[in-house]
């Protein structure tokens, strides 16, 4: 097996995107760190990628301007793991390919900062809210430089947006939630998620529901409270006060008597599900002993300090953030022409206590 970048760079102790540039022979790269990468990769036996006539391959990226632009969310909704750890994987990327990526952040859509006016970019990676219209939240002018760049939506592509995305696979991401439980036992499901029009969340709960009933069981699901019109930037759902009225109308039964009360939870975020605890809590209830529950995502930063540990799905988001780089080259180099393409990646399911000991 060939010698990998990252493995020269593990090696020399730097990062990636360093090794990268050390070899490359990057002016900004201090001449101790330089021979360090380089005694590496000679230790190491690693070659650079070569095209068929043998000379050392040019990576598509390098010395590209890329932007990795957030649209209408908030700080503390773009610091939430999923996207941290998928801009991360993008940014990962990006410096292994000698790439000069920009963060450009416009938490309200209406004044795109000068960065996005000024800079001519060769390519762009963007996260955008996926509540609300926030294509027509951007104006003509924006809309038509994300119409003329190179462009590729991570975790999700807003409706009416131009360029590719790489995702999870949603549908995929609810089915394997339904089938955990369904192998524990639970026939009947409350669902809590009080984005009820988000984007993904609403893709993956129609595949939980479509998977579940499909095995003979049942999903109920209480509407949230009535709300204001989206507004941006948009903001996570940090309060167990949007979450406790749904918890305690599903779990209870409401005027339901207590045999038909659901037996487990399904959301469609981690984030949600760690406020899903602290509700359960409040009212004497222990997930995984009075309760199953399963979430999404694989938050680890998030969710480590959950008892008993979560049983969630991991849609590998360092995977899609490097994955859309790929994408981005493709287009940049013309491997793509026309409508544009969406990838998802397989997600995996991560057991955990909150599923409870089984209901047979």
């Amino acid at each position: 097996m060939s010698v990998t970048l990252r493995q020269v760079a593990a090696e020399a102790g730097v990062s990636p995107g360093t090794a990268s540039r050390a070899l490359r022979g990057h002016p900004q790269v201090a001449s101790d760190c330089l021979a360090r990468v380089r005694a590496a990769a000679k230790r190491l036996g690693y070659a650079p990628l070569r095209d068929r006539s043998g000379r050392a391959r040019a990576e598509p990226l390098e010395g590209k301007r890329i932007a990795i632009a957030m649209f209408g969310i908030d700080r503390t909704l773009a610091s939430l793991p999923v996207v941290a750890e998928a801009i991360h994987g993008a940014e990962e990327a990006l410096a292994e390919a000698g790439a000069h990526p920009i963060l450009v952040s416009m938490a309200d859509p209406a004044e795109p900062p000068r960065s996005l006016r000024r800079v001519k970019f060769d390519g762009m990676l963007a996260k955008a809210a996926l509540q609300g219209r926030i294509m027509e939240a951007l104006g003509p002018r924006l809309r038509a430089t994300l119409g003329d760049t190179p462009l590729v939506w991570l975790l999700g592509r807003p409706a009416g947006a131009p360029g590719d995305a790489v995702d999870p696979d949603n549908a995929a991401v609810g089915r394997l939630a339904a089938e955990a439980l369904l192998e524990k036992g639970h026939r009947l499901i409350a669902v809590v998620n009080p984005k009820r029009d988000h984007q993904a969340f609403a893709s993956r709960t129609a595949a939980f529901r479509l998977a579940f009933e499909a095995a003979g069981g049942a999903v109920v699901e209480s509407p949230p409270p009535a709300g204001r019109p989206v507004r941006f930037p948009l903001q996570p759902v940090m309060a167990v006060a949007q979450v406790q009225p749904l918890v305690d109308e599903l779990v209870a039964g409401g005027r339901r008597s207590r045999s038909a009360r659901p037996t487990a939870i399904f959301c469609p975020a981690d984030s949600i599900a760690a406020l899903v605890y602290r509700a359960l809590a409040e009212r004497g209830l222990v997930p995984g002993r009075d309760i199953g529950l399963v979430s999404c995502n694989h938050e680890r930063a998030l969710v480590a300090g959950l008892w008993p540990t979560l049983a969630t799905v991991d849609v590998h988001p360092q995977r899609i953030g490097r994955l859309a780089v790929e994408q981005l080259a493709r287009r940049i180099t013309g491997q793509f022409a026309g409508v544009g393409v969406q990838l998802a990646v397989a997600p995996t399911f991560v057991p955990g206590g909150s599923l409870g000991p089984g209901r047979r």
